[in-house]
């Protein structure tokens, strides 16, 4: 099979690298028609901060355009196209391009645009602009003639909010590179001391449903255990505001590495190191649908994982066997968890070896290659 992957997509790292992985390791071949529009995602919302912005973003945007469409008359013959993750405003193009070639158009949308600025404050439910976007998507989603969700939870929100049939969706987990399996040593599970604590570590982008002010009030509550740390490694959106909070609460168990790295570096330097690592704790109804990346990356470097329960998790993982589990936005469970498992090295150690086993079985790139080929197969049949 050929599949041409198209768009404006982010090319590094992320989903559009795991699942062009995915492909890959199932004998695909992929080409690409891509231009880069977008710096990184905080560009991405900056051209929903204003109609200056907005309408900057609408050049560049229209200038892409013409590239992809310059770039597809070049392609050779193919079987299916795929517009790569976030790529959504090249779907009406796209549409248009692979009926053309009398080809399906499959779309991996990772997140809708409406709640993406709804959770980072960028858009207010109820207004003419939430209304506008709604009915935007509602469009753009009904274009493709599949769609790939990350989690059974975001198709069924989407299929509410979107109008997607259900029947459309392919479910492709969001994964993590295969770098996080082989860049780790196996999982050392001691007894922590205050010489050797325990690294509870978060590594991520700072968005409001990882429920980072969950973390620092567990944070404030375990200080007198000097055999427990915590490390938050990354940036993004909340990190002023985290570390801000953080120095106003003067937590003597926590510290910041503001920095994002590399996959093969942050598995060296920080996964390998972890006794704990840590999913998401908001309440948000977007953290209800989603099991993100960092949760992937822990489970493919053999460190057990400590997130909050939400129906995502459960539709993918058994809690208490492959991942630890307490309420959303429970300072007090979160605490008493981490507590629970730096005293019971066994469980950790259970745990870390139960999630890698997972992620071999089933989300590895392989895995997930294997079985959305064989969904594209059956669209082409």
């Amino acid at each position: 099979m050929r599949v041409l992957y198209f768009g404006c997509y982010d090319r590094e790292g992320g989903r559009n690298a795991i699942v062009q992985a995915a492909l890959r390791a199932a004998g695909v071949e992929l080409v690409e028609c891509q231009v880069a529009l977008w710096r990184d995602t905080g560009a991405k919302l900056g051209a929903a901060r204003g109609r200056g912005a907005a309408l900057a973003a609408a050049g560049r945007q229209a200038a892409a355009w013409l590239r992809l469409i310059a770039q597809h008359r070049r392609q050779a013959a193919y079987d299916l196209m795929l517009v790569g993750s976030t790529a959504h405003l090249d779907l009406p193009l796209a549409r248009r391009l692979a009926d053309r070639r009398g080809v399906p158009l499959v779309f991996d949308p990772l997140v809708s645009i409406g709640e993406t600025l709804r959770d980072r404050g960028l858009a207010r439910p109820d207004t003419l602009r939430a209304r506008l976007l709604e009915a935007l998507e509602r469009h753009l989603f009904a274009l493709p003639d599949r769609v790939l969700v990350d989690t059974p939870e975001h198709g069924l929100a989407w299929a509410r909010e979107l109008g997607l049939a259900p029947e459309a969706t392919i479910l492709v987990p969001a994964g993590a590179p295969a770098v996080y399996r082989s860049h780790t040593p196996p999982y050392q599970a001691t007894a922590p001391d205050p010489q050797r604590p325990l690294r509870v570590v978060y590594a991520g982008q700072f968005i409001p449903l990882h429920g980072l002010e969950t973390v620092l009030d567990a944070a404030a509550r375990l200080a007198e255990r000097r055999d427990i740390v915590f490390e938050l490694v990354g940036e993004g959106q909340t990190h002023a505001a985290i570390r801000a909070r953080a120095e106003r609460m003067g937590l003597p168990n926590l510290r910041f590495l503001p920095t994002w790295m590399p996959a093969e570096r942050l598995a060296r330097e920080h996964l390998a190191g972890a006794g704990l690592c840590l999913g998401i704790f908001g309440d948000q109804a977007k953290a209800r649908r989603v099991l993100p990346f960092k949760v992937y990356a822990a489970l493919a470097a053999g460190r057990p994982v400590l997130s909050a329960d939400t129906p995502a998790l459960r539709a993918l993982l058994r809690p208490g066997e492959e991942v630890w589990t307490v309420p959303a936005a429970d300072p007090a469970a979160l605490a008493a968890a981490i507590a629970q498992l730096a005293d019971d090295p066994a469980t950790r150690a259970r745990l870390a070896a139960a999630g890698q086993a997972a992620w071999d079985a089933r989300f590895a790139p392989e895995i997930l290659g294997r079985r959305l080929l064989a969904d594209l197969s059956a669209l082409l049949a």
